[in-house]
């Protein structure tokens, strides 16, 4: 099922249906996480945008402690991509693209990072 989040009039569409494990979970939330972090704020919105990822991957308190816990904006963001199923990562990019405009101002780091995860995906 594709479901929608919007912000501001922002619309970012996620198909969440291959992200069964919660391995996978976890990491596409950390790496949304370390996007919007990288930029050294996370607004408002960004910040209720995670969470509408969290509430629709259906991940419980400590599974949310567990991507606040594990994410850190010098993480090699290649070897999370890597460790992602390939039908994940086929949703991680529109998501990132999204989540990084939410601010209205995709910084460099936002852009270089969105890069590097297309780039890890081959």
């Amino acid at each position: 099922m594709q479901q929608a989040a919007c912000l501001r009039g922002r619309r970012v569409l996620a198909d969440n249906r291959a992200i069964v494990t919660i391995e996978d979970k976890r990491l596409y939330c950390e790496i949304i996480a370390q996007l919007l972090l990288i930029d050294g704020s996370v607004t408002d919105d960004e910040r209720a945008f995670l969470d509408g990822v969290f509430h629709r991957l259906g991940l419980g308190v400590a599974d949310r402690v567990a991507v606040y816990n594990n994410v850190n904006v010098d993480d090699r963001i290649e070897e999370k991509v890597a460790r992602l199923s390939a039908d994940v990562r086929a949703a991680l990019t529109r998501e990132l693209e999204g989540a990084a405009g939410l601010d209205f101002d995709v910084s460099p780091g936002e852009r270089d990072l969105i890069a590097r995860v297309k780039e890890a995906m081959g």
